[in-house]
């Protein structure tokens, strides 16, 4: 008897814990989606991809935000934005981890990060692909027997393509440690989403340099709502490379971030 006491008060305990813990968490919801909008945009299938960890759930469909950084336009680890001054100002001890001589230290930061939405950055991006594949093609063209130049050309054309048809167009571009001093210089919504995520500090002992880096957004994963979840029963989750080129469902999504900084969809547009 004292046997089925216990376990009837170890079961309501565990209820009890799971409703709190499930109103906890709707009131935050609550909370950041009924106050101010810090960043609102619409993105397209090229920025928010079906993810496929989610797709097995039939009642939880999610979409994946997907942002490049800085470093990818001069092929280089350190993003542009995140040099040493920067990592000064987010308040990295810069002095010390630069003279450390203990490798597995990599300090890292919550910081909000600035997302620029088909900016300077991805036409920057975009210009440098067709200048390569322009001089790519030159030098093919001046010896198409050479395999070489033939393997760089039709890798600079992919490149090409992919930057017109399908690589996202946000770009993380700054950060920073308060809110009301970056939308100041962002100002426009639309334009510059600034999010919350983590920072990390890294160091390159060749050249005795540091280095700072995105290591994750705090919320990368946007749930779609349960009314608006039926539009993507044809959208094929990316599983690898080649999921990533297929463009033949094309949407835009508008996306919001509340007063929490955590986003939500309001609406979902499939494109014919």
């Amino acid at each position: 008897m004292k046997i089925l006491n216990l376990s009837s008060k170890l079961f309501a305990s565990a209820f009890a814990l799971l409703v709190i813990t499930n109103a906890v968490m709707l009131l935050g919801v609550y909370l950041n989606q009924s106050s101010e909008t810090t960043s609102e945009t619409t993105l397209t299938q090229r920025e928010l991809q079906l993810s496929s960890s989610m797709q097995k759930e039939n009642n939880n469909v999610s979409l994946r935000l997907i942002y490049r950084t800085t470093n990818s336009l001069n092929r280089s680890y350190q993003n542009i934005f995140l040099n040493i001054d920067k990592l000064k100002e987010l308040g990295f001890d810069t002095d010390k981890y630069l003279y450390s001589q203990d490798g597995k230290i990599t300090p890292t930061k919550e910081v909000f990060i600035v997302l620029e939405n088909s900016g300077e950055s991805y036409e920057k991006s975009l210009k440098l692909a067709e200048e390569a594949f322009i001089e790519k093609e030159a030098l093919y063209n001046a010896n198409q027997d050479d395999k070489n130049r033939q393997k760089d050309y039709e890798n600079a054309k992919n490149t090409l393509v992919r930057e017109q048809t399908s690589l996202s167009r946000l770009f993380a571009i700054d950060a920073g440690l308060d809110y009301e001093e970056l939308r100041k210089k962002y100002t426009n919504k639309a334009n510059y989403l600034i999010v919350k995520g983590v920072v990390g500090l890294a160091k390159e002992y060749k050249q005795q340099k540091l280095y700072g880096y995105i290591k994750q957004l705090n919320v990368q994963n946007i749930h779609v709502p349960y009314n608006l979840k039926h539009l993507f029963k044809d959208v094929k989750p990316i599983y690898n490379y080649k999921d990533a080129q297929d463009t033949s469902v094309k949407y835009n999504v508008e996306v919001k971030y509340g007063s929490k900084y955590e986003p939500f969809i309001t609406s979902v547009k499939i494109i014919n």
